[in-house]
């Protein structure tokens, strides 16, 4: 996006727009073509201009993923972006005609909300050759205050999708992968079969304190099931697999309700791979008994102190599951 410049000679562009008022504050919302917009359109980072930048630094890879995402042909972004129309703009509109116009001139938008969209239709227009029309919505009139006290109720006032949400939903969406199908089913499985010690304990669609959320149970286990223990093995003997080595590791952790813990969780199924190997090598099977006893090294460490703690994170419970396992193998003179 363009730097503001001097005010030069330039063509006029005007577009039909519907004029809005909130609260004193004067907007137009509107449709641009991208090529009628971004060259005259600039963001006030704060790298870039300590003083009165506001912007956070653009995402290169971002901006292009937008634009291969509308590429594609089954992508569009209904979400408007935000502009503050500077003083040397031109801009105006006329109620009786409808049209909303300005001198394309650089620097004649600041972008309050939407960079990375903005790159995203203009990569997409130069890349790929696609003119899209880009929602937008534009102040006029505004100070650089009140367009960084702006910035920042959009980006405080706003709230994400759950993560956990949008996984739920991939499903109704048939975007999901064939491993995240795999997930689903084991975790549909794990949540509702009797059978289970973490039946009630997985919550689908949101983090609920003392349960396992999708996205941490997709994070913990996406590295199992690509694993080469699990190769060949129908959705039958997945789940049994899991369920054995679940209850392994309940039998000897000090504190079941640790179990539910995302740091936890994922750090137990960090070494799910290399224990399953261990058990199969020395009691030729999976079953819970053999696995308990790779785990049974396990029954000596404070999990439940580790939990108290106040920043328990992943890398403390690996920490403590790697040691306490590698204690455990010793070499006797037969072995040489």
């Amino acid at each position: 996006m363009a730097t503001p410049k001097k005010k030069t000679i330039a063509a006029n562009a005007s577009f039909p727009a519907v004029p809005i008022v909130q609260n004193e504050q004067r907007f137009f919302f509107t449709t641009i073509p991208v090529s009628s917009l971004f060259p005259y359109c600039f963001v006030a980072r704060r790298n870039e201009d300590p003083k009165t930048g506001f912007q956070r630094r653009l995402s290169e890879t971002r901006a292009e993923d937008i634009a291969k995402y509308l590429h594609d042909g089954r992508g569009s972004i209904p979400t408007n972006i935000v502009l503050s129309a500077q003083e040397g703009s031109g801009l105006a509109y006329n109620s009786r005609s409808k049209l909303l116009s300005y001198e394309k001139l650089p620097g004649s938008f600041l972008v309050l909300d939407g960079q990375h969209r903005l790159w995203g239709y203009e990569i997409c227009r130069e890349k790929y050759g696609h003119e899209l029309r880009v929602p937008v919505s534009i102040y006029t009139g505004l100070t650089r205050a009140v367009e960084a006290r702006l910035f920042i109720d959009i980006n405080t006032t706003q709230v994400g999708v759950p993560s956990a949400l949008l996984l739920d939903i991939k499903q109704v969406a048939e975007i999901e992968s064939s491993n995240e199908q795999v997930l689903r089913g084991l975790f549909d499985d794990l949540n509702s079969e009797a059978d289970s010690p973490l039946r009630k304990l997985l919550s689908p669609s949101k983090s609920v304190a003392g349960k396992i959320s999708r996205v941490t149970f997709n994070k913990a286990l996406m590295p199992v099931i690509r694993a080469n223990v699990w190769t060949n093995t129908s959705k039958k003997s997945q789940y049994q697999l899991l369920l054995n080595y679940i209850r392994a590791v309940v039998d000897v952790i000090d504190d079941t309700t640790v179990l539910t813990r995302a740091a936890f969780f994922e750090s137990i199924f960090e070494v799910f791979d290399d224990v399953v190997q261990t058990a199969i090598a020395k009691r030729s099977n999976a079953k819970q008994a053999s696995i308990g006893e790779v785990l049974a090294p396990l029954k000596h460490v404070g999990f439940s102190e580790t939990a108290a703690k106040a920043r328990a994170t992943k890398s403390t419970y690996l920490d403590l599951i790697k040691n306490a396992l590698k204690k455990s193998v010793s070499i006797s003179d037969s072995m040489v």
